[in-house]
């Protein structure tokens, strides 16, 4: 194209500088979540039947320590692992259903969606087995401590297995082996059971501190594989 006639079209179609933009972005300012209030609606966009199922399990749990004679500590956590078998599926839905590409184009950075969703559900979990712990103290004549180790140690170990698994298979194959994973970590906590030299104290806390590093770790990594779309 000739430069002249460039040079004219360009002048016939100038756009004329916006009037009062900065005065209209001013009033039209978005209202910016805190992590709280993130962690909030996030929490509204979780599946109804996972809370459901997260409460029919605490109180299964609940039933079945007041019925238990003895090894009702034990029963409660070979079951805790379901609880985080629950937040690690709910957490990998859009994988399930291959919505990353829509979620990465939220305003919402995934990260911040991810750790939402992990705040909400993780907070729930953790009221819950806090108001397990009492109750096993006192039923399963144990102290809160060792009672509050047996719970943690296995929702923490099926949390990090399932994010490893998740994070590296993707549908129903992360999901299938998420779920035989807090079926072998149940299978192992009934197995501990029925083997009293491993009822130490010590020793589960420090399993309890190796199972709470692998779940960070797993966060972080998840948190560092999660991609964002860059906006210019």
């Amino acid at each position: 194209m000739d430069k002249k006639l460039r040079k004219a079209l360009q002048d016939a179609y100038r756009v004329p500088p916006p009037a009062g933009k900065a005065a209209f972005l001013k009033r039209r300012r978005r209202r910016e979540l805190g992590r709280w209030e993130l962690a909030a609606v996030q929490a509204g966009y979780i599946r109804w039947w996972v809370w459901g199922a997260s409460l029919g399990l605490f109180v299964v749990i609940l039933w079945g320590t007041a019925q238990a004679v003895d090894g009702g500590l034990w029963c409660a956590a070979a079951l805790t692992p379901f609880l985080a078998l629950l937040a690690v599926a709910e957490q990998n839905r859009s994988r399930l259903y291959h919505m990353d590409e829509l979620e990465l184009a939220c305003r919402m950075s995934r990260q911040s969606v991810f750790l939402a969703r992990l705040v909400a559900l993780g907070v729930f979990h953790l009221a819950l087995l806090a108001g397990l712990t009492p109750a096993l103290a006192v039923w399963g004549a144990v102290g809160a401590a060792w009672a509050g180790v047996c719970l943690l140690t296995p929702y923490l170990l099926t949390a990090a297995l399932g994010m490893e698994l998740t994070r590296r298979m993707r549908g129903r194959e992360g999901l299938l082996a998420c779920g035989c994973a807090a079926a072998l970590v149940s299978g192992l906590g009934l197995w501990a059971c029925q083997h009293p030299a491993l009822h130490s104290l010590p020793l589960w806390c420090a399993a309890l501190a190796g199972a709470f590093a692998a779940a960070a770790l797993e966060v972080k990594l998840n948190l560092k594989g999660t991609e964002e779309l860059q906006w210019n």
